[in-house]
């Protein structure tokens, strides 16, 4: 049996054709005699070895965690586990859609991405990484204001008007973030 991962992000802004590459490996495949199954198609048909523990790694410099925990992006650590308090320190989102709180998590999300390191690591427009990264956590503080001091309408508007300079992640619902957290934060402890 042989596991091929492809790191995702590798089909989308980096290799566009990839998704029609991936495509054409997989019909191509069986009809040279190799069986594609799912991982959980593996297992089913009792393909199960001990387990393995691998070490960490990175696809990064020096297949560590320096290009997204080194030296140079440490102001970016520090930065982004501010943000991260920031966003679990909101109130939970309740029954229904929040646009404040959709909005101040894809402004975390923004904040958070770690292509930001990795452009400073590689002093690839090193500058305008540093900045959009803080613009984000600046704006995430921003929504994060406006909802403990009350003001409800201002939190809105802004939200609005963030949206529509960076909408993206259009069906973000803030009110998976406690679920997801939740999860994570019991899969660390176990």
């Amino acid at each position: 049996m042989v596991v091929a991962a492809y790191d995702t992000e590798l089909y989308g802004h980096w290799w566009h054709e990839g998704p029609a590459w991936l495509e054409t490996v997989l019909r191509t495949l069986p009809a040279a005699g190799v069986r594609v199954t799912t991982l959980r198609g593996a297992l089913a048909a009792g393909h199960l070895g001990p387990p393995v523990d691998l070490p960490a790694s990175s696809w990064g410099s020096g297949k560590d965690w320096r290009v997204w925990d080194g030296v140079q992006v440490g102001d970016l650590v520090a930065a982004g586990a501010a943000v991260q308090d920031e966003l679990l320190a909101l109130p939970p989102a309740g029954s229904t859609r929040d646009p404040v709180l959709d909005q101040a998590v894809r402004e975390a999300l923004l904040a958070l991405s770690s292509d930001w390191a990795f452009m400073v690591t590689k002093d690839s427009a090193a500058d305008y990484a540093r900045r959009r990264a803080k613009l984000h956590g600046e704006r995430l503080a921003e929504l994060a204001g406006l909802i403990r001091a009350g003001h409800r309408a201002r939190a809105i508007g802004r939200a609005e008007r963030l949206r529509a300079q960076d909408g993206l992640f259009g069906h973000l619902d803030a009110r998976g973030l406690r679920t997801l957290v939740r999860g994570s934060l019991t899969s660390c402890a176990s």
